[in-house]
């Protein structure tokens, strides 16, 4: 999540960028459990990660090979991303979890997973930048005293700056701190954490990712900040220089609700969270670009076999200035479209098909209903969905909805659009 994108309360189906899904695993407790028995008993279980010196390959750009129905890509508005990002990690005295948050942020960059990420958006491993200890966090902070702090304490020498334009900052704010936004949401009831960036004194950019206590489960803290971290180093400079911001025109559905960033496009799988085989931390897939394009998973690193009911758009329809795929239909109309049943590779499992106006997710009343030719086929079957609409989104002006594929205990949903003729 990036500082100004739209906020969802804590009651909807995804927090933002925390409180992953359950089945994150019990990596994250384990380092727990060994900080619970007092800080000087704690041994790092991550491999620090020191300073890279191979450059990173070039971003990933689409060929001619595209699967004929995938996911959108997430592209490049034109701004930077961070070629080898310094991770510097802020904490206060007090925080039970200081040593294992920050074995954490050691880590984390030169992992497999990092790696899967990172490929496809021209960003190499990530280092350890080391560490900054504050006595004591305010009752109450906004958004600009938070890059006010950054910059004025780097510029004081208290927090390191290993290298201009390529360090984040990933500051871990007690339960005890109340983070509110510009808009006046709150942390843990507004928000669950976001990235954002400040200008220092020396006139440099500078990332940083927030993220606040909001739970004792040590794992959705290391899974929030793993998402914060992947987006400030894939989109660094949201307010001023956005570049991995939201996906391509055609997949403007997907990041209406919850964001168009690479970690948001995942937070919602119900394996969005989960512990490496090679790695003790619990962390957030994310969204990949040459994987779907190729027809595989999108969210990376991947151990299933992809599926998904993927719709057949044939229309464009307006968005406010912009347009995209979707179903064009008037108020009070009905019309039907294709689903193909898809999957990457042999799968023989039957796929379950459900369709959910989406409307909720934006505070606002149904308005489709749907139907279909049948509640579940094979992959390379094609379904026929019907939808009527009903109503309109006064604020959207567009109606979302959700294409739900279910298979051996998994869900993979795929977003579209109503809009008007």
């Amino acid at each position: 999540m990036r500082l100004g994108l739209r906020l969802l309360v804590f009651a909807l189906p995804a927090c933002l960028a925390c409180d992953g899904p359950s089945g994150a695993g019990d990596a994250g407790d384990a380092a727990a459990d060994v900080i619970d028995a007092g800080s000087d008993a704690y041994q790092p279980i991550g491999v620090r990660c020191d300073q890279p010196t191979a450059a990173p390959a070039p971003p990933w750009t689409p060929d001619d090979a595209g699967a004929p129905l995938h996911p959108p890509i997430v592209v490049s508005s034109g701004g930077p991303a961070l070629k080898n990002p310094a991770l510097v990690a802020i904490t206060f005295d007090g925080d039970a979890y200081r040593d294992p948050l920050e074995d954490f942020v050691a880590s984390v960059g030169c992992t497999s997973y990092w790696r899967a990420i990172g490929a496809d958006y021209g960003i190499g491993d990530a280092y350890a930048g080391g560490v900054a200890h504050f006595a004591s966090a305010p009752a109450s902070v906004t958004g600009p005293d938070v890059a006010n702090f950054i910059r004025a304490e780097v510029a004081k020498k208290t927090i390191p700056y290993p290298a201009p334009d390529e360090t984040i900052f990933v500051i871990f704010y007690p339960a005890t701190t109340d983070v509110v936004l510009p808009s006046g949401a709150h942390s843990c009831t507004g928000f669950h954490a976001f990235h954002y960036e400040t200008t220092l004194i020396d006139g440099h950019l500078a990332p940083y990712a927030l993220v606040p206590r909001c739970s004792d489960d040590f794992t959705k803290l290391t899974a929030g900040a793993s998402h914060e971290i992947v987006e400030a180093a894939t989109d660094p400079f949201p307010g001023s220089k956005p570049a991995y911001l939201a996906p391509e025109p055609n997949g403007l559905a997907w990041g209406l609700a919850f964001g168009g960033e690479v970690a948001d496009m995942c937070e919602l799988n119900d394996d969005a969270a989960f512990v490496p085989s090679d790695y003790p931390f619990t962390v957030q897939r994310s969204w990949s670009s040459a994987a779907p394009f190729h027809g595989h998973d999108p969210c990376v690193p991947s151990v299933i076999t992809y599926f998904a009911a993927a719709p057949v758009l044939t229309d464009t329809i307006a968005y406010g200035q912009a347009t995209t795929t979707g179903v064009a239909l008037a108020l009070n109309a009905s019309t039907s479209i294709d689903l193909k049943l898809v999957a990457d590779g042999a799968w023989t499992t039957p796929i379950g098909v459900a369709v959910e106006d989406a409307e909720h997710d934006f505070g606002a009343q149904p308005a489709l209903t749907f139907s279909l030719s049948a509640a579940q086929g094979n992959a390379g079957d094609t379904l026929t969905l019907g939808i009527t609409r009903t109503g309109t989104n006064a604020s959207l002006g567009v109606e979302p909805f959700l294409i739900h594929a279910t298979s051996q205990g998994v869900t993979r949903s795929w977003w579209a659009l109503v809009g008007d003729p």
